[in-house]
């Protein structure tokens, strides 16, 4: 399957121009109150993104806090407690190396609109994504995460999830072939047992870099 097509960029139209040259104050305006509309939901993605991010941050620093507390304290189990370890330290390199690249993936249609990021690791095949502000799903659909390799090749699917009440969502580390080369990540609303190629239309979508 060839590489979807990019999501056509939006245009802004241009103010008609009078008979006598003159252009009217109404298209001034216009263009003024797109522009701060523009501005306020750049504001809105960061701040959601921030909230976002210290939230998980939070949680898996308390999570590994935990984990090791609870290894020092049974020596008998400490071989379970070691695989969690090693779960929670590998998402933490994924939010945190160097090499991972993060792509916020955003609606494409609406102003003010749900957003997400993929923290991906390209060296390990290790993935993390994080959304919120999702729109809830019917019963028998749910959202799926695509990794679009470079080269043409066909999509890969990167998991089902459905929003929480909190209208939040994640995917932590789901099995993906290692040393792919990410283009794009998208998001499509798909039947509750997954599909095999997206649907659309594309709900959100990030280029990689």
């Amino acid at each position: 399957m060839s590489d979807l097509p990019k999501t056509q960029s939006l245009l802004l139209s241009h103010p008609k121009i009078e008979a006598s040259g003159r252009v009217p104050v109404y298209c001034a305006m216009t263009d003024e109150t797109t522009q701060t509309k523009r501005r306020n939901a750049l504001t809105w993605l960061g701040w959601l993104l921030a909230a976002l991010f210290a939230v998980a941050t939070a949680a898996l620093a308390h999570h590994v806090t935990w984990l090791r507390e609870q290894a020092n304290a049974a020596q008998g189990s400490t071989a379970q407690m070691k695989m969690q370890l090693d779960h929670v330290n590998q998402v933490v390199a994924v939010l945190s190396s160097p090499e991972s690249q993060h792509v916020v993936l955003s609606e494409t249609r609406q102003p003010v609109h749900p957003v997400g990021q993929v923290s991906w690791l390209q060296s390990q095949g290790a993935l993390v994504f994080i959304a919120g502000g999702l729109r809830d799903v019917p019963p028998d659909k749910a959202y799926e995460l695509w990794l679009v390799p470079a080269g043409g090749k066909a999509p890969i699917p990167a998991g089902l999830f459905r929003p929480d009440p909190d209208h939040g969502a994640t995917l932590v580390l789901p099995p993906l072939p290692a040393q792919t080369t990410a283009k794009r990540f998208l998001v499509t609303v798909e039947p509750g047992r997954g599909s095999e190629t997206p649907s659309l239309p594309i709900v959100m979508q990030g280029e990689s870099r």
